[in-house]
């Protein structure tokens, strides 16, 4: 296992690491609503894909 890491990134400054820790609010300009026939379409897309999974081992 490798005990030295190389460190590639810079010494970050107070002023540096505030401006990346800062919360934006972000907003959705329109919010979504799913028909039910999408809905339906997701659900079965999910359990399409947890039966596929089990064909993989």
């Amino acid at each position: 296992m490798k005990k030295q890491s190389n460190n590639t990134f810079s010494p970050l400054s107070k002023e540096q690491l505030s401006t990346l820790t800062t919360v934006t609010s972000e907003t959705l300009a329109k919010p979504r609503t799913f028909s039910a026939a999408e809905l339906w379409d997701i659900q079965r897309r999910s359990r399409t894909m947890v039966s596929r999974r089990s064909y993989a081992f």
